[in-house]
């Protein structure tokens, strides 16, 4: 009887020990399993059920030890708790949405969730430890280089989690037209939405700000083709030389490039052509060939006065080399014909080489008369003239200029 007594003894006690800690009462000092005050305010450690008085989502509450996954209630999970002692395995913790994946740079600044500070997408961040617990729906429990298991958002961002599904944040589209802001929002486990914002693209008149630059119809509004408003188009008048243009929000016609309006008035046309024969100045004067004496005569095909955009008459400049290496008679001579109904040109003349307009020989020419010029016989350049010498009475009757020496 006494051997039954010493082995029965052993297997109670051996039951006492395997069912004391996991899903039981007492083990040590550690009471694993509910408490009566869960979660009620707290002061002090010692006026829990457990000894633990721990942060939590409104203050401080009481917690409760816990052994694995499940043993918390909704919204808290087991938590691993450091400690000398092999029982422990973790306390009831807050799955706190405001600290969890929460900007951090230390652990103790994830303490509310007894969390750890990790490298988390592009930054550092407040992240629950799941080695003993589940990960809360949206996050997956990721084994680390270091051996650490932490609760990774499914998004693997933690400025977009399950936990702060709606948030809203600024964005932007931008490409060779410009940029465009709008707004992206968080859809928790699926990430960021895209960006809203509109995609930019070339100016077209619509009312709109096509490229995000701050300007409605820029370049377009109050052109021919979009005059008072977009696509009211200026048809013109269909009169030669003329073309349709818009000025100051209502149609009207202009002349053409190189076209001028003889008569100032633009609804029979602008009748001229400007032959652009002529340069602008004597530095860039046209040449009209290199000649030698002994009886030339070489004629400049008909031009014609040309017309600025304020219909003035501006000058004609044209240039030539002469040179007299046979010894012959000279008598060049440089004459300029205007033709009839023209108004009065003027005609200059330089000496050889010599660009200063106001030494220059000049002579009035009438319409339907020729003038000549006899510049010295000097080997060189010599620089001419055609002008009008009233600039206002510009028409489209042509001059003509002839070289010589006879």
């Amino acid at each position: 009887m006494l051997s039954y007594k010493i082995k029965y003894t052993l297997i109670v006690s051996s039951m006492i020990f395997l069912t004391g800690c996991p899903g039981g009462s007492t083990s040590n000092d550690f009471n694993y399993g509910p408490v009566g005050d869960f979660a009620i305010p707290c002061a002090a450690s010692s006026q829990c059920e457990s000894g633990r008085c721990i942060e939590m989502n409104d203050g401080t509450g009481c917690s409760q030890y816990c052994y694995d996954a499940g043993d918390c209630p909704e919204n808290f999970y087991c938590a691993p708790e450091e400690s000398d002692s092999e029982e422990l395995r973790g306390l009831c913790r807050p799955i706190d949405p405001n600290s969890v994946c929460h900007s951090c740079s230390s652990d103790t600044q994830c303490e509310i969730i007894g969390g750890l500070c990790r490298g988390v997408g592009q930054g550092n961040f407040c992240v629950m430890d799941c080695s003993v617990d589940d990960c809360p729906q949206g996050f997956t429990c990721t084994p680390q280089p270091s051996g650490e298991q932490i609760c990774v958002p499914d998004t693997n961002d933690c400025s977009c989690n399950i936990f702060k599904e709606g948030a809203m944040r600024s964005c932007q589209n931008s490409n060779d037209f410009g940029t465009c802001t709008g707004t992206i929002e968080c859809r928790g486990e699926l990430g960021w939405s895209n960006c809203n914002g509109q995609i930019p693209g070339p100016e077209i008149c619509d009312g709109e700000d096509n490229n995000c630059d701050g300007n409605i119809d820029e370049g377009l509004l109050g052109t021919k083709d979009h005059c008072s408003q977009c696509y009211d188009i200026c048809q013109g008048s269909g009169i030669s030389g003329t073309e349709p243009v818009c000025v100051e929000g209502e149609c009207d016609v202009s002349c053409y490039e190189n076209y001028y309006d003889a008569n100032i008035n633009t609804q029979d046309g602008c009748e001229c052509i400007d032959d652009t024969q002529g340069a602008e100045s004597a530095t860039a004067a046209i040449s009209m060939g290199n000649f030698s004496s002994c009886d030339f005569s070489h004629q400049l095909a008909t031009a014609k006065v040309p017309a600025d955009i304020n219909n003035k008459g501006h000058a004609d400049y044209y240039k030539f080399n002469y040179n007299n290496p046979w010894n012959c008679q000279e008598n060049l001579q440089v004459e300029l014909r205007v033709y009839s109904p023209a108004p009065q040109h003027r005609l200059c003349v330089s000496s050889a080489n010599n660009t200063t307009e106001s030494s220059w020989s000049c002579q009035t020419a009438t319409a339907g008369n020729t003038v000549n010029i006899k510049p010295y016989n000097n080997d060189g350049a010599y620089y001419l003239k055609v002008e009008l010498v009233n600039e206002g009475e510009v028409n489209c009757t042509p001059y003509q200029l002839t070289i010589k020496d006879n």
